[in-house]
């Protein structure tokens, strides 16, 4: 991956984000959100429907102006890191296209947009072999598992190696223990690229056992509830066992917090 030049991945100060109503009135969905992401790091989202999560990854993508307040992604604005394409987004849903192969669709983000002919980085079959994928390039979207697919998303999104990686509940459609797998192949790829993860989930156990740092929003307005940090917990390369007493207890603050949200 491409050596990062910013200490701070993403940082928001006093940062609305929503939407105009028709009168032309500002609609928050997000507000008053303050939060500073160092580079590197895997930071985890919880929170009730509602309040903003998936809205503050739709801010750092340039997919959803901020309202009012400061948003700055790698230093500058975010519409800047995406077209320079240094932040990548991964969906619930795959999104592959399905008349292309798997590594047709991985190459898609080479054959696109104004940084087509810039490929320094590991190639499509490169990562698709990092996902575990070597033998299934000339298959079909359709000729693969759920989880498979998913893998081939995250490759997709690797391609352009990008410094910030968006996730937005990618694996909330899986069975528990395809879930689990990504979960751990997830983070053996954060290990080697050292790209600033930000994973939006439901799932507490999945925040807690992801996340170096676990952000609790609230709703009605979205905003910062509580902020946990796990890596005096995890230690450096973030591991540590799903059934450890001290991820349950940890499991266990998070599960009061969204009570109180």
């Amino acid at each position: 991956m491409r050596e990062d030049r910013h200490p701070v991945a993403i940082a928001a100060e006093a940062l609305d984000v929503g939407y105009r109503a028709r009168s032309g009135r500002a609609v928050a969905v997000l507000q008053g959100f303050d939060l500073t992401v160092p580079a590197g790091e895997f930071l985890t989202i919880i929170g009730p429907s509602g309040c903003g999560k998936s809205t503050f990854l739709r801010a750092v993508a340039d997919l959803l102006p901020p309202l009012t307040g400061t948003l700055k992604v790698l230093g500058g604005a975010a519409a800047d890191a995406r077209l320079r394409r240094e932040v990548a987004f991964v969906f619930q849903d795959s999104t592959l296209l399905p008349w292309r192969t798997v590594l047709a669709n991985v190459e898609l983000p080479h054959n696109v947009g104004r940084v087509a002919a810039r490929n320094t980085g590991p190639t499509a079959a490169e990562l698709l072999e990092l996902m575990g994928l070597k033998g299934f390039e000339g298959r079909y979207p359709a000729q693969l598992s759920g989880g498979q697919r998913q893998r081939v998303a995250i490759a997709r999104a690797l391609v352009s190696e990008p410094r910030i990686l968006l996730m937005d509940e990618p694996f909330g459609a899986l069975d528990e223990i395809t879930r689990d797998r990504l979960n751990d192949e997830l983070l053996r790829i954060w290990r080697q690229t050292g790209c600033t993860i930000l994973f939006v989930t439901h799932s507490i156990m999945e925040a807690a056992y992801l996340g170096q740092r676990v952000l609790v929003l609230a709703a009605n307005p979205g905003r910062v509830h509580a902020l946990h940090d796990l890596r005096p917990l995890k230690g450096a390369d973030g591991a540590i066992g799903r059934e450890d007493p001290r991820l349950v207890e940890v499991m266990g603050e998070l599960r009061r917090d969204l009570e109180r949200c």
